[in-house]
């Protein structure tokens, strides 16, 4: 309430509040005339509630307990049970030398009930005669309120698609992955997003966790590293995509593909100075006789517990397409240096947007035809060798884009991903890390498997 005007004489009912302000409050500025008191908070409530709630007795005022109450037979009844806590952590134990500690209770201060005074019966007063309204004109009635509405679910998808009908499994994480209390370090996000800006070029990578793992509460299989190693001019900026081959177990395949990231990536930084070099002269047999023997050493991780195939039977090796993935783009940091170096093992692609068509920078052949005929069939396509590797030149307008099959398939496979993706990076400016993991989510039919890419923008 607004309460106007000058104050008005005390009521005995305002007494108690008065009375919190007394005791330590006495020492403050704003309280100059407080009484000290020893009286706590809760003695105070315990008196106010008297005078709000005339039925309230206080704790002393309770009828005894009866008899059935402490009966002695019935007081050790229920043993004490083990708490979680201390089967959580055995180890742990109450104190047994430390006292019992009761608190001393403390009497609150008796107050007195107020007395009030009747009221007052006023008289009627006359009411002046009223004039009639007008007629209101006819208001639509205003919506219901949506607050109380159900759910329903959005009709625009959160995550785009391509093609006459969306994917089967749903667009959005569902299904966690069974995790080991003893294990917590291995657990991989479903999503991880990455970014940089150095010499005039924008990078931007994401992995993420394929629609078939999230409807199966499978973990991620893609492993995604950007480092960077050294600074200015001696600088390189590594970025590894690693993936293990399908018919991998999921939790396992998912550690041997963090290992070999790692690994790869430590044998880079430790031969940063000769690699910098030449990157910075363009010395493309150096680059790919040094990087063949880095790359293929750190696949072997991803290619079984025996790192080999050659006690496999022949009839056992698995196609090409079907073995792991392990893909690298090696960029200097120096403004001068006018290449980049991509390499790897196992399917994945590079792909070059230029002028708005896609270039297969692996085969140097293009990816769509302009006219719009479909694209190659798979047995046309050039055979994957063991190890492949490209130097390409940092050209103004260009769009370097290396991925693991999981993307690479849908961009050579399905020509609307294609057409979706050149259609959102035309403009002259890098998307941002949040529009750039959504353009790499654009969905077709029939590919579920994770996705890991990293796109590079040159000024």
């Amino acid at each position: 309430m607004n309460e106007q005007g000058a104050p008005g004489p005390t009521r005995s009912d305002d007494a108690w509040w008065h009375t919190v302000y007394t005791g330590p409050a006495g020492t403050l500025p704003d309280t100059p005339d407080a009484v000290a008191d020893t009286t706590s908070v809760d003695d105070w409530f315990t008196a106010a509630a008297g005078l709000f709630d005339p039925q309230h007795r206080p704790a002393e005022d309770a009828p005894p307990p009866t008899e059935t109450d402490t009966h002695p037979d019935t007081a050790h009844a229920v043993p004490p049970q083990r708490s979680w806590a201390e089967a959580a952590w055995p180890e742990l134990r109450p104190t047994e030398d430390a006292p019992d500690e009761q608190p001393h209770p403390v009497e609150p201060p008796v107050a007195e009930r107020p007395v009030l005074a009747p009221p007052r019966a006023e008289a009627p007063r006359a009411e002046p005669p009223r004039a009639e309204a007008a007629p209101e004109p006819d208001v639509p009635a205003a919506p219901p309120s949506e607050r109380g509405a159900p759910w329903r679910e959005p009709e625009a998808p959160t995550v785009p698609h391509v093609g006459e009908r969306p994917p089967t499994y749903a667009a959005e994480p569902t299904a966690l992955p069974v995790s080991d209390p003893d294990a917590l370090d291995a657990i991989v996000p479903d999503t991880a997003v990455d970014g940089a800006r150095f010499a005039a070029t924008t990078l931007r990578a994401v992995s993420i966790r394929g629609d078939s793992a999230r409807y199966r509460g499978e973990p991620r299989r893609d492993a995604l590293l950007t480092v960077r190693f050294g600074d200015s001019e001696d600088g390189l900026v590594l970025t590894v995509l690693a993936g293990p081959a399908r018919q991998a177990d999921a939790g396992w395949g998912s550690a041997a593909a963090t290992d070999a990231a790692r690994q790869l990536a430590a044998a880079i930084g430790r031969s940063r100075a000769e690699l910098a070099a030449d990157l910075r002269a363009g010395a493309r047999d150096r680059l790919r006789y040094g990087l063949q023997r880095i790359a293929l050493q750190a696949a072997a991780r991803l290619r079984g517990e025996t790192g080999s195939t050659e006690d496999v039977p022949p009839e056992e090796v698995l196609p090409a397409e079907e073995t792991a993935s392990l893909h690298c783009l090696l960029m200097s940091t120096d403004p001068a240096a006018t290449h980049r170096a991509a390499f790897g093992t196992g399917p994945g692609g590079l792909y070059l947007l230029r002028s708005g068509h896609w270039i297969d920078a692996y085969a140097a052949r293009l990816l769509h035809h302009p006219d719009g005929q479909p694209p190659l069939p798979p047995a046309a396509r050039p055979a994957l060798r063991p190890f492949r590797f490209r130097l390409v030149p940092a050209t103004a307008g260009d769009i370097l884009l290396l991925c693991t099959p999981g993307l690479a398939d849908p961009i050579a496979e399905e020509p609307a991903v294609a057409h979706f993706l050149s259609s959102h990076w035309a403009h002259p400016h890098a998307p941002g890390t949040v529009d750039f993991l959504r353009q790499i989510q654009v969905r077709a039919k029939g590919y579920a498997d994770d996705r890991t890419a990293a796109a590079v923008w040159t000024d």
